[in-house]
């Protein structure tokens, strides 16, 4: 049996008055209640507060499947324009508050040092004109916005740019008549433009009838073709700035397991050029298959065909080597432990030393551990603070090779030292010797040996004197931290510089002490506009001008497998 719908709008004049006063009456409310709140902020807070009673009430009355079966019931016309106006209501508040975070975005980045005192070197924060950016100011915003960096200086820029050359496009898209994107977008075209050409833009658009419904082209095209008309230069100009920005070789994720994409951008001969070699290579392979082919598997597509030859034109003469890093669990142990174990070690050799039957076991040269040392367990930090060595785990030993005073365990004083565990590879798991050495005979692997806290997964640390971390070391960085350490950034580490967090020589070349930080981030924290500091576990905390802190955490082999 179908269920029927009956739509009905029941409306007196006596109704309609009630619900008029009733409305009147919350407005009021709301007005009163707008006037409470002290600043923008508070606003804001009150807004997202009202926001999610909203997302909850919707959520409430939604009809949700009971099982298998499917479940409906009737509604009337005021339930569906209630929803309705929810959903335009929500795209409009969207909308607004693009809008305030632009303007917001644009005081904020006015805010900068300005030198009261040059004869004590005194500053004072300041509020510039809008227009003005400080140095910094997009790190600021995208830590606590959890945006990525370049996302942050690019909105901001943007934000700016709506703020001074579309005012006019600005008003309107708070009073609701029109979408900010559209703001935007224009203000995105007129980044070169003179303010003379921007108020005329505006103006134009602002004058031009069904501007509100324009789509993203229309209205990208119109702005552009205003720009090219009335200044020329500014328009070559952000053509110029769009292509340099976009050109560039990147891989992405795929959605199917196991593959990646490959996206170049760049000019259209040079692109050109490169797919008539691979479309040419790939025609080659067609009619001429490399050997090692299995005849009996289907033929590939032309897509396949083209990969095949760009592989082999790209990889043809380079010198491609593959590294895997052999994670070694190692146990922590407790700084009482070690303290209690060496005192017994201790003890026992002043008995062997005043028996004098028994003199002391002299260290043998094979490199066997001294008495009262475990063949498995590192050495204790020493009192020179000088690099000390690890003896390696059988499993990790014969493959890794990387023996030598810049692979041992931490170098300082601490409160724990380590034990080696089993050898593993990072997403793989446990692995026998033999794998290794398979690994090293088939493949011609490069392995390196990583030492890796069992409990925490964080990879553990060696050292040096000097103020250049060796080459073992800014490995052991960029393979504990993987990306920079500043919040929000994915810079890849071996693109970052390693940066003491402690100055050196205040603070050692050791672990504990580097990070991994791209270009930007490591002048922002040169210049003292940001302070971070690091726990032994690898562990960043960042603090920002405005005083909030943010919490990065290293790679960890628990995460990847």
């Amino acid at each position: 049996m179908g269920i029927s719908y009956e739509f009905y709008e029941p409306e007196s004049p006596v109704e309609f008055v009630l619900l008029e006063s009733i409305s009147a009456r919350k407005q009021r409310l709301l007005k009163q209640l707008v006037d409470a709140l002290g600043s923008p902020s508070e606003v804001l807070e009150f807004a997202v507060q009202m926001s999610q009673v909203a997302f909850h009430r919707l959520h409430a009355d939604a009809v949700h499947n009971a099982g298998d079966i499917a479940t409906a019931r009737p509604v009337d016309v005021d339930n569906h324009r209630m929803l309705e106006k929810a959903v335009t209501g929500s795209t409009q508040l969207a909308s607004i508050s693009q809008a305030v975070q632009a303007m917001a975005m644009a005081r904020y980045a006015a805010i900068d040092e300005e030198l009261v005192d040059s004869d004590t070197g005194v500053t004072a924060k300041v509020e510039h004109a809008l227009g003005h950016q400080a140095s910094f100011a997009d790190t600021d915003l995208a830590a606590a916005c959890q945006m990525a960096p370049r996302t942050a200086s690019s909105k901001m820029s943007n934000s700016i740019d709506a703020c001074t050359k579309t005012p006019g496009l600005l008003a309107a898209a708070v009073e609701g008549s029109i979408p900010y994107w559209k703001v935007s977008l224009v203000a995105s075209e007129l980044v070169n433009a003179s303010p003379e050409t921007s108020r005329r833009v505006e103006q134009h658009l602002l004058d031009t009838k069904g501007f509100d419904t324009w789509g993203y082209l229309k209205v990208k095209s119109a702005a552009r073709a205003l720009v090219t008309q009335w200044e020329k230069e500014a328009a070559k100009k952000t053509r110029q700035k769009e292509a340099k920005d976009a050109t560039g070789v990147w891989v992405r994720p795929c959605d199917i397991p196991g593959m990646a994409e490959l996206c170049a951008i760049g000019p259209a001969d040079q692109i050109a050029r490169i797919y008539g070699a691979v479309d040419q290579l790939a025609d080659q392979r067609a009619k001429n298959p490399p050997e090692g082919d299995d005849p009996d598997e289907s033929k590939p597509t032309l897509g396949q065909l083209r990969l095949g030859a760009l592989h082999d034109l790209v990889t043809q003469g380079a010198d491609i080597s593959y590294q895997v890093v052999i994670q070694v669990p190692v146990i922590r142990e407790e700084r009482e432990e070690r303290e209690e174990r060496e005192e017994q070690a201790a003890t026992a050799t002043k008995r062997a030393t005043d028996d004098v039957e028994h003199e002391p076991e002299a260290s043998p040269d094979d490199g066997s551990p001294p008495p009262g040392q475990s063949a498995t367990s590192p050495r204790g930090p020493n009192t020179t603070d000088q690099p000390t060595n690890t003896p390696s785990t059988p499993s990790a030993s014969g493959a890794s090779g990387a023996s030598g005073p810049e692979s041992g365990s931490t170098a300082r004083k601490s409160d724990h030292c380590y034990t080696t565990g089993w050898a593993r590879i990072a997403g793989i798991g446990f692995i026998p010797p033999e794998v290794l050495d398979a690994l090293i005979d088939q493949f011609g692997c490069r392995l390196t040996r990583a030492l890796v806290d069992a409990d925490t997964g964080v990879t553990c640390e060696t050292s040096t004197t000097a103020y250049e971390p060796t080459p073992r070391i800014r490995e052991f960085v960029q393979q504990r931290d993987q990306t920079c350490r500043f919040p929000m950034c994915t810079r890849t580490a071996i693109r970052c510089d390693i940066d003491h967090v402690i100055e050196w020589p205040q603070g050692p070349t050791v672990g504990h002490n580097l990070a991994a930080l791209c270009r930007h981030h490591h002048d922002a924290k040169t210049k003292k506009h940001w302070d971070y500091h690091m726990s032994d576990d690898g562990v960043c905390t960042w603090t920002s001008r405005t005083g909030r802190t943010y919490i990065t955490y290293p790679d960890s082999v628990h995460d990847a497998s």
